[in-house]
């Protein structure tokens, strides 16, 4: 007669255990990217090279995540060159790309499913922007200030240490690239100011724009104010 294997209670419990928990983590890594919206900004960093932070939504998930400001990780920024550090060993900007890739130096807090974790190298956060190369005009480069608008793309992964889940995210959206002129050392031209990424709708392509100065911009609005005054008194003028 074939023998009968029997299980224990406490081991059956066990392997029911093992299968649900295997079972889970497969359907947390199938399951389809989180769409997060929200804003990231990137300025300079205090130290050295740009720095970055992220407020970010989406189902049952949020996150607030800034740069850990390491100066091995500078070179994760596509908009380098144009940063005040970048900038002081290379000269004004006048091409780079809003791009960066986090790879789990981003620190700060993020919420699943209503559980809230510390993002670290074990909770470990990575991060994806594209966004395309910008080239500034030569006949832009000693203006006072230039926009540069793109649109980026944005791809994310989240692995949580104490349950084995990976969260996927996955988003786009619009950025808005702010270069002033400004001085560093002997240096004088076009560096960074901030970029702006605001989740949501993209732009096509990229265009590049340069900013009046304030009093250009005065000028043009009295110009336009006294150009106003006059068409009303013409219209009030009888005839």
């Amino acid at each position: 007669m074939p023998r009968r294997t029997h299980l224990s209670l406490p081991r059956f419990i066990k392997v029911f255990a093992v299968v649900v928990f295997g079972l889970a983590s497969f359907a947390t890594v199938q399951a389809d990217p989180i769409v997060v919206s929200g804003n990231a900004v990137v300025t300079n960093g205090p130290v050295f090279g740009p720095t970055i932070s992220f407020n970010l939504t989406g189902q049952n998930f949020s996150a607030n995540l800034n740069y850990n400001n390491d100066p091995a990780s500078i070179m994760h920024f596509g908009i380098w060159p144009c940063s005040r550090s970048g900038g002081g060993l290379n000269g004004p900007c006048t091409t780079a790309n809003n791009g960066y890739v986090g790879q789990s130096e981003l620190l700060g807090t993020f919420t699943f499913n209503g559980q809230t974790f510390q993002a670290s190298v074990i909770n470990s956060v990575n991060v994806n922007l594209t966004s395309p190369t910008f080239v500034i005009p030569p006949e832009f480069l000693d203006d006072a200030a230039v926009v540069v608008i793109a649109p980026f793309g944005f791809v994310g992964s989240i692995s949580i240490a104490a349950t084995g889940e990976i969260i996927n995210l996955e988003g786009q959206g619009t950025v808005r690239l702010l270069l002033t002129r400004q001085t560093i050392g002997s240096i004088t031209g076009l560096f960074l100011d901030r970029a702006d990424y605001t989740f949501g709708p993209t732009v096509q392509g990229v265009t590049v724009e340069s900013v009046p100065e304030p009093t250009t911009l005065a000028l043009l609005f009295t110009g336009l104010a006294g150009a106003a005054v006059r068409v009303r008194h013409r219209l009030r003028r009888p005839r």
